[in-house]
């Protein structure tokens, strides 16, 4: 299962997410058997490595703010 698939917060993942709505639009009945099996695969794939993109940018933010902090608390000792 994929969270809501809205275009402007999943912008990495666009083509998948297109390429799957389309399949679901073109086989209505035929995507209960497993038609856009493929198109799925690959919007799973997509999101993981969005995620991976995501965390690794708010690690690389957290590291920031944490520094900030700890220089503040020097500042005031």
């Amino acid at each position: 299962m994929h969270p809501p698939l809205h275009l402007l917060t999943h912008g990495y993942c666009q083509e998948t997410i297109e390429a799957l709505s389309k399949c679901h639009r073109d086989h209505p009945i035929a995507k209960f058997w497993g038609t856009c099996n493929e198109q799925k695969w690959a919007l799973d794939k997509c999101l993981r490595e969005e995620k991976k993109i995501k965390r690794s940018a708010n690690l690389v933010k957290a590291r920031q703010e944490q520094e900030r902090f700890k220089q503040r608390r020097a500042e005031r000792e």
